[in-house]
């Protein structure tokens, strides 16, 4: 495989040599799929779990780059879940509000961080003319029991106003234990509304695999 280079790009900002692109795998086009079909039979939660180091992160820019091309009116986010020695409700809505774009999202109370999330998204589908918006938890296993209800809470309050919000839980295998326990526990209410639907991702496991990332190379052109 050879890559030519037009003489008036300058190589030093092609995507190879600064690594801002992205390769589709066999388990990114399972992570699309998911995500479609979802959307199509209307159910509001899926999880999606692996090791670490094998792409989830970039597997999900990859899905909203996709969407906005084939879906340009679903809004799509990307909320990193951090660490915190401590869940607490203020710090869980200013990381959401900070993932939809919100200027400035510390400031104000809990209630008014709950009111500036549901306004902004509700803002942003209006924009895109669809009242279809999906959310992408990175690092999803660092959430808490509250902090899914928080976010069922976010869930019930688009529900109201005719917006409907499709949950990603995309995080390492703890993710699946936590569903485990949280149906153990009768908890019903949030798997039924964040966990429906699972999915192991992986990364490149054989030679067609790999077949398949070196086709990207192949078929596509800069600029």
């Amino acid at each position: 495989m050879s890559i030519e280079i037009p003489r008036s790009i300058d190589p030093s900002i092609h995507p190879l040599a600064t690594g801002n692109y992205r390769i589709a795998t066999p388990a990114i086009q399972e992570l699309y799929d998911l995500v479609a079909r979802c959307l199509r039979y209307r159910i509001t939660g899926a999880l999606i779990y692996g090791p670490s180091r094998i792409g989830k992160t970039r597997a999900i820019e990859y899905v909203r780059l996709l969407f906005a091309r084939n879906y340009p009116k679903v809004t799509t986010y990307h909320a990193q879940c951090e660490h915190k020695p401590r869940h607490a409700e203020g710090p869980f809505f200013s990381n959401l509000l900070s993932a939809v774009g919100y200027p400035q999202p510390d400031t104000g109370g809990n209630p008014s961080k709950r009111m500036r999330l549901t306004a902004k998204i509700r803002e942003a589908a209006a924009r895109a003319g669809s009242g279809v918006v999906v959310l992408f938890c990175d690092e999803a296993q660092r959430l808490n029991e509250n902090e899914y209800e928080w976010l069922r809470d976010v869930h019930d309050a688009l529900d109201r106003q005719q917006i409907k919000l499709f949950t990603f839980l995309v995080g390492q295998q703890e993710l699946l234990a936590q569903k485990t326990g949280l149906q153990i526990a009768n908890k019903t209410q949030i798997v039924a509304r964040l966990m429906v639907e699972e999915m192991a991702f992986y990364g490149v496991r054989n030679a067609d695999d790999v077949a398949t990332c070196l086709l990207g190379y192949d078929e596509t052109t800069y600029p």
